[in-house]
């Protein structure tokens, strides 16, 4: 007996169009209101698909009476629902959502105009990181001292790691366009105040609320991401890739433009740089990509302090600030008393959010999706590798290797050039292949940089091996990076989705102040070769232990999937 849900007979023309919008990957008549918002080329698809798709049905095959899957193989069992690719088949099955067996459907991608928009406001963040280096001297020359100096550089970065999580469940809550353009109005406003605060102290203070701003984009950036894949029923893979790209350019770019700046306008150049580019994202963040739907929610005061859950978001502030600032103190006089705190405040932030109904950080999600909180660990330990080449190649070029800042500098400069070529390959990988792929690529070229600078690399051996090093250490950068966003995307929920890509970001900031402790305690060592075998050998080791771990997740993928 044919089995049809009330409404959906032959007779209900409401019926049959329901069944034909949900099947054919047409927008769920509840969902009209969005209509609207899209742009004239894709309400013009979307009628197109309407009038020379098939119905998207099914009928009895020859064996047994199982219904078949009749509509054309690229369309078959895809429906895009909230990020999520779920098949009819397992839905009955499981009664649950699952990812796709693999690659087989190529979704259209997402706007490449919406993507740029949401890089043009990413990329504060690395610019921010980055462009100081060398501004550092001229500022304590400035104020006279250079007491303050280490709080200019770590200010941004526990801000950033703090602010990360909190923008995104602020995104997921009052949506995340929204708390995009506040991200810039904030930056906007730091960069003024910068060049005219009277002491280094206002100065850190002014780079914490730009670390604030700029970490609202990257979380807010996802969830937008997220949301209008969805709601287009188009692939993320594009956007995330651009997202990734503008990262690892400004990051590249960076310490060139900042010497640029600071040449032609002086230490205040650094700041000032942030207005131009504030400003041109908000014109095409509000030009090009539409108001996120926030989610329905009570109305007052209560309503909203119980959404964001302001005791968690207390908590987790206590955690991160007293494990970000113990960490940094460990390269010179250590503050146990402050690591010591972050592990009560761990703990009763993990035990309130167990209680509350709308949790700042959702930790029975992470418990219940093994993946998510590998993603997070990956992340972790990924950074931790790539900082300690950040910080540590450098160094070591510059003491034990005889190299002045020019060459040094072109002896980096391959780190991340082959990270913005990794990133673009990446991006087309990631079209037809799994987001492990990524992550086995990357993984094996960090094992093998991190082998040839423990082994090869000397202060009298030839410049080439330091070249090679170099390339093989900044492909990860793009791979890694990728498949990381990538697989947050699929594992974490629609509705946080924000809050994860902060914990996301937050997880490669407690990486990089990890690393400054490694970086120091490597070149204290009294070894040959100055301490950069140690710092091989700590990248080799983080690198073979995500290989490992990475093909053994793959491997599993495929015999699942054989079996099924």
């Amino acid at each position: 007996m044919d089995e049809r849900e009330p409404g959906r007979g032959r007779g209900s023309r409401h019926g049959e169009q329901r069944h034909r919008g949900r099947g054919a990957g047409l927008v769920d008549p509840g969902q009209a209101h969005i209509l609207p918002r899209l742009h004239t080329g894709e309400r013009r698809r979307a009628e197109q698909r309407r009038r020379i798709l098939p119905r998207a049905g099914t009928h009895r095959g020859h064996r047994g009476g199982r219904r078949r899957d009749v509509r054309p193989r690229g369309l078959r069992g895809l429906e895009v629902q909230r990020g999520v690719t779920t098949s009819p088949l397992a839905r009955r099955r499981t009664g649950r959502p699952t990812t796709p067996p693999g690659p087989a459907v190529r979704a259209p991608q997402l706007s490449r105009a919406v993507a740029w928009s949401l890089g043009s406001g990413t990329i504060l963040q690395p610019l921010n990181s980055s462009v100081i280096a060398v501004a550092l001297v001229p500022i304590a020359a400035s104020f006279g001292s250079s007491s303050a100096i280490p709080w200019i550089v770590s200010g941004l970065y526990i801000a950033t790691a703090v602010m990360s999580p909190t923008a995104g469940r602020l995104a997921d809550v009052f949506g995340a366009r929204r708390m995009y353009l506040i991200g810039l109005v904030v930056v906007t406003v730091a960069a003024v105040a910068g060049p005219f605060v009277p002491t280094a102290g206002w100065l850190v203070a002014d780079r914490v609320l730009l670390g604030i701003g700029t970490a609202m984009h990257f979380p807010a950036s996802m969830a937008i991401i997220r949301d209008l894949a969805a709601r287009r029923e188009q692939s993320p893979t594009n956007a995330i890739g651009v997202i990734a790209l503008c990262g690892q350019t400004m990051a590249a770019l960076g310490p060139t433009l900042g010497g640029l700046l600071v040449a032609v306008f002086g230490w205040h150049g650094v700041f000032l740089i942030n207005v131009p580019v504030a400003l041109v994202a908000i014109v095409l963040v509000l030009r090009t990509v539409p108001a996120s739907v926030a989610p329905p929610r009570e109305s007052g005061v209560r309503a909203a302090l119980r959404l964001i859950d302001p005791v968690g978001a207390a908590l987790l502030i206590g955690t991160l600030v007293t494990l970000m600032i113990g960490l940094l103190s460990l390269g010179d006089s250590p503050r146990w008393l402050l690591l010591g705190a972050a592990l009560p405040l761990g703990s009763a932030l993990v035990l309130w959010e167990l209680r509350v109904a709308h949790p700042f950080v959702d930790v029975r999600a992470i418990a219940r999706t093994p993946a998510l909180a590998q993603v997070y660990g990956r992340t972790f330990l990924t950074f931790v590798a790539f900082y300690c080449v950040f910080y540590g190649l450098p160094q070591w070029l510059q003491t034990d290797g005889g190299y002045d800042t020019a060459a040094t500098g072109l002896l980096v400069l391959p780190v991340f050039a082959a990270g913005v070529l990794g990133t673009l390959v990446a991006t087309r990988l990631a079209r037809r292949s799994r987001p492990r792929v990524l992550l086995v690529v990357g993984s094996a070229a960090l094992a093998a940089g991190g082998t040839v600078l423990a082994l090869t690399v000397r202060e009298d051996g030839p410049v080439i091996l330091v070249v090679l090093s170099a390339l093989l250490l900044g492909i990860p950068t793009g791979f890694n990076n990728l498949g990381n966003q990538l697989d947050l995307h699929v594992h974490a929920a629609a509705s946080g989705s924000g809050a994860a890509a902060g914990m996301y970001r937050t997880a490669q900031y407690v990486g990089a102040c990890l690393s400054t402790v490694v970086v120091a305690r490597a070149f204290d060592l009294p070894l040959e070769a100055g301490g950069i075998d140690a710092l091989g050998v700590v990248v080799g080791g983080v690198g073979t232990l995500l290989l490992l771990t990475s093909v053994v997740a793959l491997v599993r993928t495929r015999h699942r999937k054989a079996r099924a």
